[in-house]
């Protein structure tokens, strides 16, 4: 198994960022509005965490179907949880989640990479959570509030800072 090691810091504040799930193309796209320019990456056969050069996430792709996510009806993100600045370690590795999750109304995805029940949960960007382990390893990623698109419209609106909603 492969661990994500992380860096962690506090920060008082963390980017803009909005997840859209296009139903043409049947793809999620995370588009984190942070400076920086993608050096490298963690991915899976399904999924892609693009990285800057310091292992800041700039974006984040699911290309698996939202029909083959598993729904998890107990699938509730925190409450409250603070805001950190991350910085993912490892670079341009290759890691196979333990799957893809989303709550009935389909309106948030988790990536899980672990099954651990001790977590820590991290506000990295508006709409997205790191939960990371006691060894500050990562165990999932949130992506929270999907827009709904089609042909990915919303998204290039917003991508141009025009309001999508």
């Amino acid at each position: 198994m492969c661990h994500i090691r992380l860096a962690i810091s506090e920060t008082e504040k963390i980017p803009s960022a909005r997840g859209f799930y296009d139903n043409m193309e049947n793809s999620l796209n995370m588009v984190i509005k942070a400076r920086g320019k993608f050096y490298s990456y963690v991915q899976g056969k399904d999924y892609s965490l693009d990285l800057d050069r310091r292992g800041k996430i700039l974006g984040i792709e699911i290309y698996v179907p939202r029909e083959e996510w598993i729904v998890d009806r107990e699938l509730v993100p925190p409450a409250k949880c603070e805001m950190r600045q991350i910085q993912v370690l490892e670079h341009r590795v290759e890691v196979e989640p333990k799957g893809f999750y989303t709550n009935e109304a389909k309106n948030l995805a988790c990536i899980r990479f672990t099954s651990e029940k001790i977590s820590y949960f991290y506000k990295v960007a508006q709409n997205l959570l790191f939960e990371v382990n006691v060894l500050e390893e990562l165990s999932a990623v949130w992506i929270l509030n999907l827009e709904e698109d089609y042909g990915f419209k919303k998204e290039m609106k917003y991508r141009k800072g025009k309001s999508v909603a």
